[in-house]
């Protein structure tokens, strides 16, 4: 998520040792190395699309079997009193970094990852834009991850961080800009912070994401998503006034056709085919007329579009799932007690879709049901 600020710091603290004392349990067998393959960089999810062991935004966030083994974690989110997606225990190896990047997809556009350090020493530096901090021992920070940033572990110890990505309630965000400290305000004092200590006697309850993908995106999140890829590409004077007039007509006419697509079939599956051609054809389009564009902070315009937009406004292979929930107890809220079992929670629940799926074929390798031309897995079956 984009901040005014490269870091800050929450004013909240938490027990290290006994944080220690629930990360020891795992063995080396429980970590997972990096999806991208990373050096050094491995993780034990904690919440996870359907509770698995796997690196998906997309779908029903559940607690994993590693949670139900971590009483404090699970105090620890209940604390934030989110609604919380994606988390895990993260960890960087002696003299490992996590490279220079940016996280520019749908996920991260309007969540943050909430930093808590479990074994750290002076030598393992986060660094965003022209920024750097240590993240010292049981403190809780979060970044501005649309700006590149990485981490180096300069020490000979395992760096640990539980992470905890939220998009963050009013509250949450009321506490960050009136209650956290910056990376521009003055460091010389400590944070009064507030200590989040174990209660093993405490039930912890929290709510995980349930709907976190659009089916079909809505037109006005289409057309508020491009035009703040617009507004960054107009910010970064090395972009070309010829490139830039092009990406904006370009977007506004593919703004103007989903519109045209959304009051003919909404979400339903006869708009689908339809949709992933408009998809496909403006992808095209940008790839000659967007190749050079970079956004402000972080990089390739044309990547930006592809990951914020182009992927995330079509994800037809989660409408069945979607579909049954909105009809079932399901529909409310995923609300995790200490025992990890799931209760409904009053809220209201979603208006359900008619829409129907795409069904998997049986290789991800074959061609898509949609009609494309493409394979599935680079078509309906393509992970962000």
């Amino acid at each position: 998520m984009k901040l005014p600020h490269e870091f800050y710091q929450l004013p909240f603290s938490f027990d290290v040792g006994q944080l220690t004392k629930e990360i020891e349990q795992f063995t080396e067998s429980d970590w997972v190395t990096h999806h991208e393959g990373f050096q050094g960089n491995s993780a034990i999810p904690l919440i996870s699309v359907n509770g698995e062991f796997n690196n998906d935004f997309k779908g029903p966030m559940k607690p994993t079997l590693a949670l139900d083994k971590s009483p404090y974690i699970k105090q620890i989110l209940a604390s934030f009193g989110e609604v919380l997606s994606r988390s895990r225990l993260m960890r960087l190896a002696p003299g490992a970094q996590v490279p220079l990047h940016s996280d520019i997809n749908y996920h991260w556009y309007k969540r943050v990852r909430v930093h808590i350090p479990i074994t750290t020493t002076e030598q393992v530096q986060f660094f965003c834009h022209d920024k750097q901090v240590h993240m010292g021992a049981g403190e809780c920070w979060i970044f501005d991850s649309w700006k590149h940033h990485k981490v180096e572990n300069n020490s000979d110890q395992y760096r640990v961080h539980l992470v905890i990505d939220l998009a963050g309630s009013s509250q949450f965000w009321r506490t960050v800009f009136q209650h956290s400290r910056s990376i521009v305000d003055d460091q010389s004092t400590a944070l009064s912070s507030q200590f989040v200590g174990f209660n093993p006697d405490s039930p912890a309850t929290f709510i995980t994401e349930q709907f976190n993908v659009p089916i079909i995106m809505p037109v006005v999140e289409v057309e508020y998503l491009t035009n703040e890829l617009l507004t960054e590409i107009n910010h970064n004077a090395q972009n070309t006034t010829e490139e830039v007039s092009a990406f904006r007509l370009l977007m506004a006419e593919f703004v103007a056709d989903w519109r045209m697509l959304w009051l003919q079939f909404e979400c339903t599956k006869a708009g689908w085919a339809h949709y992933h051609a408009l998809r496909q054809q403006t992808m095209v389009k940008a790839s000659q007329c967007a190749k050079s564009l970079q956004l402000m902070h972080s990089g390739s315009a044309m990547k930006a579009f592809e990951q914020l937009v182009i992927v995330a406004c079509m994800n037809v292979e989660l409408s069945e799932q979607y579909q049954g929930s909105n009809k079932s107890a399901a529909a409310t809220p995923n609300v995790v007690a200490k025992s990890g079992v799931r209760k409904n929670h009053p809220a209201k629940a979603a208006t359900a879709t008619t829409a129907s799926p795409i069904a998997a074929p049986q290789s991800r390798n074959s061609p898509c049901p949609c009609g494309s031309g493409e394979r599935y897995k680079a078509c309906h079956g393509k992970v962000s």
